[in-house]
């Protein structure tokens, strides 16, 4: 990646909301390598806090949090803060009707649990260029 790449990046904030404290680390560090900010919670309520008065450039939600899963997070996303910033949602379900509702309500992207780091890199990428 060359230093003008790196700069561009660096103005983009990614917003990850994750339970599982070991995944979002490793997600953080892999996205804060790529040169993008990243703000990272736990909860979806928390990070409906931050999103609805901060700029970001991308939500990765998880879809099986407490107190407010991805699903009410990415309907919270569309319907009162931002109906064009990039979504993608991170689950270990392979359940079609899930994925295709993720969509329906309004994701860009999903991937399912495990991943590949260089595949997430492409993703977000593609999402935020």
């Amino acid at each position: 990646m060359t230093k003008d790449n790196l700069n561009l990046n660096a103005k983009k904030t990614i917003v990850i909301v994750e339970d599982n404290d070991m995944l979002s680390k490793v997600l953080e560090y892999r996205i804060k390598k790529d040169g993008f900010q990243v703000e990272v919670f736990d909860n979806g309520e928390a990070a409906i806090e931050y999103l609805s008065s901060n700029p970001f450039d991308l939500l990765i939600t998880d879809l099986y949090m407490p107190f407010i899963n991805g699903s009410e997070l990415i309907q919270h996303v569309r319907d009162k803060i931002s109906a064009d910033v990039p979504i993608m949602a991170i689950s270990s379900t392979h359940e079609e009707d899930i994925i295709a509702n993720i969509f329906n309500i309004g994701a860009n992207d999903f991937i399912v649990k495990p991943f590949r780091a260089g595949e997430l890199s492409v993703r977000i990428k593609r999402l935020v260029k």
